[in-house]
């Protein structure tokens, strides 16, 4: 189940999911439908609404509201035989995982932020574009370190919510165990909305 509901599988906090908003299972021969229930705001695979019930391929890219996902197939990407039933859930972990990547324009980095906490996810966010480039490393949901431009910590974190234009891509690897963030995430979102509103 995905959904703005913290009883989804898959939360996303954004006000543009529906909190019951689309969920993912197996036909009789194992096979991925993803299907929309009904969420104001739709599902798209590739760019189009589906309607009914969708049986995803290796690639597709699916929309929920704000985020962009890519589902993958362990069988495809091992190039051999589907698994048993019961391994069918792992194939919609890197959805939230490794296969995320989006532009700026097209999602907001605070609300990215606090769906990777919501979420718990450990992992590495990098921002990059024409306002320059940085990373948040986030451990269990909580960042631990921020570079940006020749920052480090608080001001680096700050400078990469100001931007605007580019892409975003997170990814499961830790890139730097060093720590030189000690806020909770909901404190460092607070003062950079701040900054911004007075800037």
């Amino acid at each position: 189940m995905v959904g703005r509901s913290d009883e989804c599988q898959l939360t996303i906090p954004s006000q543009r999911v529906s909190r019951r908003h689309a969920e993912i299972g197996w036909d009789t021969q194992n096979e991925p439908l993803l299907r929309d229930l009904g969420s104001q705001n739709g599902t798209l695979v590739n760019g189009k609404r589906i309607k009914g019930d969708y049986k995803l391929k290796h690639g597709d890219e699916i929309e929920f509201g704000p985020f962009l996902c890519t589902y993958r197939s362990r069988k495809a990407l091992a190039g051999g035989a589907a698994g048993p039933p019961q391994m069918a859930p792992d194939l919609t972990q890197p959805m939230m995982g490794d296969a995320m990547a989006g532009r700026l324009d097209q999602i907001n980095l605070t609300e990215l932020l606090q769906t990777l906490e919501f979420n718990a996810k450990t992992g590495t966010l990098e921002v990059f574009g024409t306002d320059g480039e940085g990373m948040v490393v986030i451990q269990n949901g909580k960042p631990t370190y921020a570079e940006c431009e020749g920052e480090e910590g608080e001001e680096a974190f700050y400078m990469l919510l100001g931007f605007k234009d580019g892409q975003f891509s997170f990814s499961g690897d830790v890139s730097e165990d060093g720590v030189n963030l000690s806020a909770p995430m909901g404190s460092l979102l607070m003062e950079a909305m701040r900054r911004l509103d007075e800037g």
